[in-house]
């Protein structure tokens, strides 16, 4: 990828054909969890937006990886997925009425609020042109850096990473541990983050 960089009103940079695979596929998971968390009239899990299946075989390793390592980067279970909780965490760990009526008057926004960011990001990606160049609304900038940070945040509770020591731990790991891989691409996901940043200066 090159970095980003502020043209003609609008914010551009060059992704690799995998890397559009690879974010487009990890969007498409986020999104799904989301609409799942929705109760539809069956329950949760009836509201789902269909998922394209990505076509470069990068995508496809890495849901062999995590699968290796013990489980999906979002799991199915949208009642139990441990993503969900860092994605919507409790706000009154220590009163659990308080987080309840919190989480039912603003569960609803928050999650709508996260899906049209996904959706946001995953258009613009859809609409890179040849070469990989893509092209991003100014007001779409804060769809991108929300929802960049929900997906990492999911890899790293995939990663059991909750604070520095953590990231480190996972860094020093040998590179035939499937954690190696996912922290490789956390981290580029993280770079990617800093160069949108760098164009708001």
């Amino acid at each position: 990828m090159r970095a980003f960089r502020r043209r003609r009103g609008e914010l551009s940079c060059q992704f690799e054909d995998a890397e559009l695979d690879l974010l487009g596929g990890l969007l498409s998971q986020l999104i799904e969890l989301l609409l799942s968390d929705l109760p539809g009239p069956n329950g949760p899990g009836t509201q789902r937006l269909p998922v394209a299946a990505p076509s470069d075989d990068v995508f496809a390793q890495l849901e062999h990886e995590m699968n290796a390592y013990g489980d999906e980067i979002f799991d199915d279970e949208p009642s139990i997925d441990p993503v969900l909780h860092r994605l919507f965490p409790d706000p009154y760990p220590d009163d659990p009425a308080a987080s309840h009526d919190f989480h039912r008057f603003t569960r609803a926004a928050q999650l709508d609020d996260k899906v049209v960011a996904a959706r946001a990001m995953l258009a613009d990606l859809r609409s890179v042109r040849d070469g990989g160049y893509c092209s991003v609304p100014e007001q779409h900038t804060m769809a991108w850096l929300k929802t960049l940070t929900n997906v990492r945040l999911a890899l790293a509770v995939r990663m059991e990473i909750s604070d520095a020591d953590d990231s480190e731990r996972i860094a020093e790991l040998p590179e035939d541990d499937p954690r190696s891989w996912i922290f490789s691409i956390y981290e580029w996901l993280g770079w990617v983050q800093e160069s949108l940043l760098a164009t708001q200066d």
